[in-house]
């Protein structure tokens, strides 16, 4: 077995391989595009790097790749929680406790070395990126930007002595479930009218024409309805605009909506089509015929992942959040979504969870951050 720490262009190439022999025989596992994945990894061009710092590491096994970790630590994050924490995230491992145990003892010793005390993870650099290990739910594919790991993954995590820190839940709504759930939109409508008319909102869809103010918008809203969440950290304007390049190209302007109260942005739903449902047919590749296939697939796409939900503190249990879920639901049936997932959500958002479960969406999906202290 050999395990060594990656620096080269060509040692980032076979870190990045490593998922493609794990689950070259699991039909639910969505490769990433190659391309995106390095331009996450680019501590140049990545800003989320101007207060993180990160290292990786490569394991063999009998020459063969058998495992990946990358572990990181987030300036932003222990200076707002006041703690000496490390994260880890683009975890792989074969089935070997042996293997896995091995990543985690490097991963732990380089976060000792620079003085922290605690670990969470799997988490590929933020909350807004894959992160928890999958631990119900294996029979389908993940949404775009969610995870997905083979079933033996949750014993790697509990036989290093991983505790549990926090679940996070996916949420499926399918066009069968609306209509089967008798007067839903006739209800939300009446819900949805009474709160613009009683709070003087205005409702408007994103205007693309000014997607960096717009951008703006959902950083401010972000920062200030996710503070609460487990493993909070404030987005700079950089950053949001960085992710926004990324989703610009797949966004869908009729899916994302704001609320304003006197031109005064008190709210926002980000939903954006489940690419993933594009991203299975190209092997991680965009080239030279993942271009094709991403024009043709991307036509088919007929379901989405509700990223985000946010009201201002002052307008929440006011009825914002069934007024978003309203417009997201109702647009996307006219567009042809017929299946959407909101995801994630926090074990404790009580409210969140209560709400979604009332409009007849089920959980499908848990995925569980893990701790451990040293």
């Amino acid at each position: 077995m050999e395990i060594f720490e990656v620096n080269s262009r060509k040692e980032w190439g076979q870190f990045l391989q490593v998922p493609f022999s794990i689950y070259k025989n699991d039909p639910n596992w969505v490769p990433p595009l190659f391309m995106e994945q390095r331009r996450l990894l680019n501590r140049k061009k990545n800003p989320f790097f101007k207060h993180c710092i990160y290292k990786a590491w490569l394991i063999r096994n009998n020459g063969l790749p058998a495992g990946r970790i990358l572990g990181y630590i987030d300036s932003a994050y222990n200076d707002l929680h006041k703690e000496k924490t490390g994260f880890f995230g683009f975890f792989e491992s074969i089935n070997d406790q042996q293997v896995a145990g091995t990543l985690f003892t490097v991963l732990f010793n380089w976060l000792k070395q620079e003085g922290m005390n605690n670990v969470y993870g799997p988490m590929n650099f933020s909350i807004g990126n894959e992160c928890g290990v999958l631990i119900s739910g294996f029979d389908s594919s993940p949404a775009i930007q969610m995870n997905h790991n083979p079933l033996y993954y949750p014993s790697l995590f509990d036989k290093a002595n991983f505790e549990k820190e926090h679940d996070l839940y996916a949420y499926l709504m399918t066009e069968k479930m609306v209509v089967d759930k008798e007067n839903l939109l006739p209800r939300l409508r009446r819900i949805t009218e009474k709160t613009l008319q009683k709070e003087g909102l205005k409702f408007r869809k994103i205007n693309m024409k000014n997607y960096k103010s717009e951008l703006g918008n959902i950083n401010t809203l972000y920062n200030d309805c996710m503070q609460n969440n487990w493993g909070f950290v404030p987005s700079t304007e950089k950053e949001i605009f960085y992710a926004g390049e990324s989703l610009k190209m797949i966004a869908d302007p009729e899916m994302i909506f704001f609320a304003e109260v006197d031109n005064r942005v008190v709210g926002c739903s980000l939903s954006i089509p489940d690419f993933n449902e594009v991203l299975k047919h190209m092997n991680g590749r965009l080239f030279p015929f993942g271009i094709f296939k991403m024009l043709w697939y991307k036509k088919k796409v007929r379901s989405f992942r509700m990223l985000l939900l946010g009201v201002n503190e002052e307008y929440r249990k006011k009825g914002l959040d069934i007024l978003f879920y309203y417009y997201t639901i109702t647009r996307g049936l006219e567009l042809g979504y017929n299946k959407s997932e909101l995801s994630w959500i926090s074990e404790d958002n009580r409210n969140l969870i209560g709400i979604v479960e009332k409009l007849g969406a089920s959980r499908y999906k848990t995925y569980r951050m893990y701790r451990k202290h040293f």
